[in-house]
């Protein structure tokens, strides 16, 4: 495998690491406000979505 192949791999292994990090935390506010919504909507007067 040439240099090249070497940092384009280490690259390619870095942004999928960046991207499943990005996801995650967009999947943990997600969890996080629907289970805000659960929480204190009846409190406040907010329907459930279904």
């Amino acid at each position: 495998m040439s240099w090249i192949g070497i940092v384009v791999l280490i690259l390619a292994i870095y942004a999928a690491i960046k991207v499943v990090g990005a996801l995650f935390k967009i999947a943990l506010w997600v969890a996080i406000l629907g289970f805000a919504w659960w929480y204190f909507g009846p409190m406040i007067g907010i329907p459930f979505p279904f």
